[in-house]
């Protein structure tokens, strides 16, 4: 298995001079990705940190320039996609994850640039959808009307992502690979957006929405390791080891995902507007709960359920139950034996490694919420 290259900065300045985004970023029209925030983490990735750090504008630069290639007869779409990008909603993640997982396997993120671009691409469409499908936003989403929104959304989701990656400095056949897997990740995470759609929680399992959540946002952080991984094996042809660990780095990603999903479901039962139970979402622990449950305690609980779209009494009343110290200790459990196996893996992928110990800390993010932390301190 390939081990961490020693990082350092004349080593990062050699690699990224050979890259076409070593450039002074220049910002055309609105194509400027919302930065990150970096989160608090051990001195020992502060490197990781700082290299992120430097390569997120060249990420806004890559993106601009895909922006700027529209022939003069796509004004109208540019002009919506490019909005699209300046003032969609962002995510947790969606620069760092490519570049932490390159820097891992070489010591430099630089070369991740493309596929963090389409990392970053897929989720202000996904974001966009989903804004949609709530409903709240009225007649106009970032300042354009809805329909529009979602006509630049296609765009932005699907065809301006492939662009990024046909562009990659790689051979044709990891160029197609990296197709594939974002188009793979793409595919899974329409159906689990479309489990979280039609599923109804009183006619479904603990185990179906496992599987919906490993589709909707699992699928998409997969995606984004497991191309960063492909890209860095820099070979024509994927070797046995190499292919076991693109798909470990693969696997690693959709726990990361599930974990991120989870967190999300937690900040919107705990502080959050409470959309969730108004909308009636089959969240994990909501089936949980009403698994869980039986006989009179059962019946109250799916009476709350059917008044909560209406009932900021009765949403109250079923948060209550969903927190109950009895009901959160297997679904407490579930989670952590899903974090135990994400910090097993980057223990195996990026040991005694700076960007390893990024990926430890976003771990920690995703799963704040659980009891006894493990791997709070940097390294295994």
């Amino acid at each position: 298995m390939p081990k961490w290259a020693p990082y350092t900065e004349r080593s990062l300045r050699s690699r990224h001079a050979q890259s076409p985004v070593d450039a002074t970023p220049t910002f055309t029209k609105e194509a400027v990705l919302l930065s990150e925030p970096l989160p608090v983490t051990p001195s020992s990735s502060a490197t990781a940190e700082a290299a992120l750090a430097r390569n997120l504008p060249h990420v806004r630069q890559y993106v601009a320039e895909l922006l700027d290639a529209y022939p003069p007869q796509h004004a109208q779409l540019q002009s919506s996609v490019s909005r699209l990008v300046a003032h969609g909603r962002a995510s947790p993640l969606e620069h760092s994850l490519p570049f932490l997982v390159h820097g891992a396997m070489t010591g430099d993120p630089a070369p991740a640039v493309p596929v963090a671009a389409a990392h970053a691409l897929w989720w202000r469409a996904a974001n966009t959808f989903d804004d949609f499908a709530d409903g709240d936003a009225g007649p106009h989403l970032y300042g354009i009307s809805r329909g529009a929104a979602l006509t630049a959304a296609l765009e932005c989701g699907y065809a301006l992502p492939l662009r990024a990656l046909a562009a990659v400095n790689a051979p044709e056949a990891v160029r197609n690979e990296l197709v594939g897997t974002y188009l793979d990740g793409w595919t899974a995470a329409s159906n689990g957006q479309l489990g979280d759609l039609l599923i109804e929680p009183e006619r479904t399992t603990p185990q179906a929405i496992l599987d919906v959540y490993r589709d909707k946002s699992g699928a998409i952080y997969a995606m984004a390791c497991a191309m960063a991984a492909r890209l860095a094996t820099g070979t024509t042809r994927l070797s046995g080891s190499d292919a076991e660990l693109v798909a470990a780095w693969h696997h690693f990603g959709q726990i990361l995902g599930m974990l991120a999903q989870f967190r999300n479901d937690e900040d919107d039962l705990r502080d959050g507007p409470g959309e969730d139970l108004r909308n009636r979402t089959p969240t994990y622990l909501l089936v949980h709960l009403l698994d869980f449950l039986s006989g009179q305690s059962l019946q109250q609980a799916l009476a709350f359920l059917r008044r909560a779209p209406y009932s900021a009494v009765d949403r109250e009343q079923l948060r209550a139950m969903m927190t109950a110290p009895e009901v959160l200790r297997p679904y407490h459990a579930r989670l952590s034996a899903l974090r135990e196996e994400a910090c097993a893996l980057l223990d195996d992928l990026a040991p005694g490694c700076p960007f390893g110990s990024a990926l430890r800390a976003r771990v920690q993010a995703e799963t704040h919420f659980l009891p006894a932390v493990r791997g709070a301190s940097d390294g295994p």
